[in-house]
């Protein structure tokens, strides 16, 4: 497993995702030295997107 800062992020976040992507290796992103983040790679089929519907839908602030 490999750690990365928020900065290193957003310096590098083309080249992390790749990574993450040939090596299937997990990466901790961490913000004033503690972790806050786990990005991995998503296996194909483990979920699927939902088209945005125009003009409804979620609303602002929803996940």
């Amino acid at each position: 497993m490999k750690f990365s800062t928020v900065s290193e992020l957003r310096a590098q976040a083309p080249r992390i995702v790749s990574e993450i992507e040939k090596s299937g290796e997990e990466v901790i992103i961490t913000k004033n030295g503690k972790p806050v983040v786990l990005m991995r790679q998503v296996a194909e089929g483990e979920f699927q997107l939902k088209p945005k519907i125009k003009g409804g839908g979620k609303h602002e602030g929803d996940l």
